[in-house]
């Protein structure tokens, strides 16, 4: 099973699942002090919640950038633990590169919400 993350329009992340949950799982940590009711919302949209759907679109700039933070420190963890951090560790190259097309849409997400319409 797949998950689905709307960024805006027109971009849409569809990773494996396992990729899903645990790139959510991650960002939650990082905003769980900060951004309780986001790291919420991030753990309700898992796979095993609700099947594996959040919609990101129409999000204000501020929610944009304290995803983005929590992506970007979510990613340097992974980095840092290395493949060994991963139950299959064949796969750690897959998730970071599934996890940077994640971070790369929110950049253009937050850069599509800066503009004015």
């Amino acid at each position: 099973m797949a998950g689905t993350l709307e960024v805006t329009e027109e971009l849409c992340w569809m990773p494996a699942g396992w990729v899903f949950d645990m790139v959510l799982e991650r960002m939650a940590a990082e905003l769980s002090t900060q951004a309780a009711d986001l790291a919420d919302d991030l753990l309700a949209a898992r796979t095993e919640a609700n099947g594996g759907y959040l919609d990101l679109r129409g999000k204000d700039l501020h929610t944009l950038e304290r995803l983005i933070q929590a992506a970007d420190i979510a990613y340097e963890r992974i980095e840092q633990e290395g493949a060994q951090g991963l139950k299959a560790p064949e796969f750690y190259e897959g998730l970071l590169l599934q996890f940077q097309q994640f971070r790369d849409m929110l950049y253009v997400g937050q850069h599509r919400c800066m503009k004015p319409l």
